[in-house]
């Protein structure tokens, strides 16, 4: 069994510069988390295939809604020796939020958004030390992203408009 990059960076005790996720199998699995937990009526879906994750669907307001994510599931990601997170994505050219989680118990999410090219590939750089805590996509006080303790990775898309999005991944890598 082909053990994904990171997990042989772990246990070999050695964090460098390298592929966490590349969407091939034995890597976590995903799924969708929309504001339907609140009530609202977004919609999205999650596929991985042919290394790339494809995140599709529609954000609508109704019902106080206005978000759509997914998440992978909780597993250990020891990023303590990346500084920062790498993210080649083809988008809609709409904005993008990554997620990291440290606990799947207390609702707070560390984030920050990027923004797309539609129909373009790019790379987009995501230092660590810029997540934020939030908690249901508002920023709450609380202590700084311990990159030790992530247990999952997500990605949501949250504008205020009802709008259809799909957003591809291709890797993520931490520098």
């Amino acid at each position: 069994m082909k053990l994904p990059a990171l997990a042989v960076a772990l246990l070999s005790g050695v964090a460098s510069s390298s592929t966490l996720l590349d969407f091939t199998p034995g890597e976590p699995t995903w799924y969708a988390r929309n504001d339907t937990v609140m009530g609202g009526v977004s919609s999205s879906q999650v596929r991985v295939g042919g290394g790339v994750l494809l995140f599709t669907g529609q954000v609508r307001l109704e019902n106080n809604g206005g978000f759509s994510g997914i998440r992978s599931n909780p597993g250990r990601f020891d990023l303590s020796g990346f500084s920062s997170l790498k993210l080649r994505v083809k988008g809609d050219g709409k904005r993008y939020a990554l997620q990291l989680g440290t606990s799947t118990r207390n609702g707070v999410t560390y984030r920050n958004e990027f923004g797309t090219v539609a129909g373009q590939w790019i790379e987009v750089t995501i230092p660590l030390n810029s997540l934020r805590a939030t908690r249901s996509g508002e920023r709450v006080a609380g202590p700084p992203l311990d990159p030790s303790r992530v247990i999952f990775f997500g990605l949501t898309i949250g504008n205020n408009r009802a709008e259809r999005f799909a957003l591809e991944v291709d890797w993520i890598k931490g520098q």
